[in-house]
């Protein structure tokens, strides 16, 4: 929520010349929300990901494969 405050000091960091609308900050407000909402969905969504890719296993530290040295063939 924007108080007459902030809209004050958002419009008092403009360049002068410029000055914003209440509907105009509330607009700005509204679009850095969803921004960050979609920023957030995206990174929740790689990491859902990431971890259907790694597998159950790969998390589990206590298995006998965990740091197994690679056996070569002769």
């Amino acid at each position: 929520m924007i108080t007459s405050t902030d809209a004050m000091n958002e419009q008092e960091r403009q360049p002068p010349g410029i000055k914003l609308t209440a509907q105009q900050l509330r607009a700005r407000r509204e679009r850095s929300i969803a921004i960050a909402l979609a920023l957030g969905a995206f990174v929740l969504l790689i990491f859902a990901v990431t971890m259907v890719r790694l597998g159950s296993g790969a998390l589990s530290l206590s298995g006998d494969d965990y740091m197994r040295p690679v056996q070569t063939t002769k």
